[in-house]
């Protein structure tokens, strides 16, 4: 794996070669090696340089996690003995950070003293590497290859109103009927758009809902939902204690959506750091034994 990295970065056996300290000859013969045993091809070869094929592509970013994987179990074995110190900077979207990151980080620093955590609570999605975070949470997959996540929990998606919403407007019988309520969204772009999700498996779909409220701060749609402002799409931990007291009630139940998942991301050249594996691995344990997702309607 580490060789074909080398030689899909480098762009030929002769370079990958120089940078690994070994004949060219024995790159080109440790990729055909790897080729024959995976039985497809990795590298669309030319004279002067290999490009990845579609295959070789995939395998690049699965094997780039995989050994940042390995690099950081090795580097936390190693390093079992030694304290973890420095500097850790966190983001994570307000709600969640408020609830369940900013108490994990509390404890976090009460067992490791001599590290020390800034985090930022923002709805944005920020640039990790750019803006020099160690560790973000947010939903949804990991598409960058220079980044790695963490599964930590998943979350039920439903659609609430306020019983006063409700008895003015009446209930949408299904999601199309959205055109004809008021809709409360969160975005980032400073517009009264969003996709909300709707269904599983073969009837999933995005539907684009037109908003008379919006705000790029997550936690205000709750706020006007209560309100008897509209309707707003959420996770269920943002609403299961107004649900459960009845001053919000849930809608188009029979097409909610899969759960959303969220993740620890943090960049591939930092996996062998010891503080940054400890707040991963400590931070999953501890929300994996919290109930998130409430039961579906």
């Amino acid at each position: 794996m580490a060789v074909f990295i080398e030689v899909a970065e480098q762009g030929s056996f002769s370079a990958a070669g120089r940078r690994l300290g070994l004949a060219s000859s024995v790159v080109a013969d440790r990729v055909k090696g790897l080729e024959s045993r995976l039985r497809v091809r990795l590298l669309a070869r030319t004279t002067r340089r290999q490009s990845l094929t579609e295959a070789g592509a995939i395998y690049l970013r699965e094997a780039r996690a995989i050994l940042a994987t390995i690099t950081s179990l090795e580097t936390r074995l190693s390093e079992q003995s030694s304290t973890p110190s420095g500097v850790l900077k966190v983001t994570a979207p307000a709600p969640v950070g408020r609830r369940w990151i900013a108490p994990f980080i509390g404890d976090f620093v009460r067992r490791y003293p001599a590290v020390r955590v800034h985090l930022t609570l923002e709805d944005r999605f920020a640039d990790i590497v750019g803006e020099g975070f160690d560790v973000a949470i947010r939903g949804g997959p990991v598409v960058d290859t220079a980044l790695i996540g963490r599964r930590l929990f998943e979350t039920r998606r439903v659609v609430v109103a306020s019983p006063d919403y409700l008895a003015r407007h009446g209930r949408p019988a299904s999601p199309d009927d959205l055109a004809n309520h008021a809709c409360i969204v969160f975005n980032n772009q400073r517009h009264f758009h969003a996709e909300w999700r709707f269904g599983r498996g073969d009837s999933a779909r995005n539907l684009r809902v037109t908003a008379t409220l919006a705000a790029t701060n997550s936690e205000l749609p709750v706020i006007w939902a209560l309100a008897g402002a509209g309707l707003a799409q959420k996770s269920w931990w943002e609403v299961a204690d107004h649900v459960t007291a009845g001053r919000l009630v849930t809608v188009l139940d029979p097409f909610e959506p899969e759960p959303a998942t969220f993740f620890a991301i943090h960049p591939v050249s930092s996996a062998q750091s010891r503080k940054i594996a400890l707040f991963v691995d400590e931070l999953a344990i501890t929300l994996k034994g919290l109930s998130l997702g409430g039961e579906a309607s």
